[in-house]
């Protein structure tokens, strides 16, 4: 199999979505072990998975004397738990109930001597459960789980590209376990008031003017996997901006650039279509918006 198709292999929502929905689940229960166990950052940066060589991790996390480490592995298909002074717990991801998961994952950090206490009700879904009680989401195909990560993969990579010429406030690149999307945010430091009856999770993630762009492998609003942009606050005329590759559109049912997977995997050139995508929709959004794009987009002084 050629090297392109390996990093943008065919991906198909709807033959894929009971493995998705097992694995936004799983992911939930690993973002939460983290909320516990670090202290809240901006914008929640302290909360996401990353993407690493085989799939998306929590990153180094503090436990009781130890740095610790959970991570799927996409490639062997195993959920590792890792610690810095040499101890490892392992298991096969395989198809069984959301429940029997989580008591996996609750008995390995417990043989690791890790507490951590977690409110146990999925975030972000339209219906929430929970994830010590859930008889659901007991499906897990290895061909999905890799195509995901090879898609994550190869847009991580792609987004650091993106991410590196900005000299402003900005996130990682980020595998956020509430919406199950992978993105990266910029932003401008002007304070955005809450609305009335926003909901915690926004109000802390949406303080101040920000633009973002990620993918995600679709969801019962949009059967498809798709790259998605927003600016926020949206400034007045935003959906009629000029955005590249000739494909992205605003959807206005979701209030954002949207570019399919498939416009991309298909492009001579996949990764200048992302950056594409991702420069000319940033371009759009600080523009309308205001932002001193001098002063955030400066060149290094070398």
């Amino acid at each position: 199999m050629a090297a392109l198709d390996e990093a943008w292999p065919v991906f198909d929502y709807q033959s894929s979505k009971d493995t998705l929905e097992a694995l936004h689940m799983q992911t939930q229960l690993l973002g939460k072990v983290k909320l516990a166990l670090t202290r809240l950052a901006p914008e929640w940066q302290n909360i996401p998975l990353l993407v690493n060589a085989s799939g998306l991790t929590t990153g180094l996390l503090p436990g009781p004397g130890f740095g610790l480490e959970l991570a799927f592995d996409l490639v062997r298909h195993r959920l590792v738990l890792s610690t810095t002074d040499g101890r490892e717990e392992s298991f096969a991801l395989r198809a069984r109930p959301l429940r029997d998961f989580t008591a996996e994952v609750m008995a390995a950090l417990a043989r690791l001597h890790v507490q951590v206490t977690l409110n146990p009700m999925t975030v972000e879904v339209p219906k929430p459960v929970r994830l010590d009680a859930y008889e659901g989401c007991n499906v897990y195909d290895p061909g999905v789980a890799n195509r995901l990560f090879r898609i994550l993969a190869a847009n991580a990579l792609v987004l650091e590209e993106f991410r590196a010429p900005f000299w402003g406030k900005q996130g990682p690149v980020s595998f956020y376990w509430g919406a199950f999307d992978l993105a990266v945010t910029r932003f401008n430091l002007v304070p955005v008031p809450p609305s009335p009856g926003m909901l915690r999770i926004n109000r802390v993630a949406m303080d101040t003017q920000q633009a973002a762009v990620g993918f995600w492998p679709g969801d019962e609003r949009y059967p498809r996997p798709a790259y998605y942009a927003y600016t926020y606050p949206k400034p007045p005329r935003l959906e009629k901006a000029a955005v590249r590759p000739g494909t992205a559109r605003w959807n206005e049912t979701l209030g954002e650039f949207l570019l399919d997977y498939d416009d991309v995997r298909t492009a001579a050139n996949p990764r200048a279509a992302v950056l594409d995508f991702a420069n000319t929709t940033y371009a759009a959004g600080a523009e309308l918006s205001g932002w001193d794009r001098q002063l955030l987009e400066r060149l290094p002084p070398l």
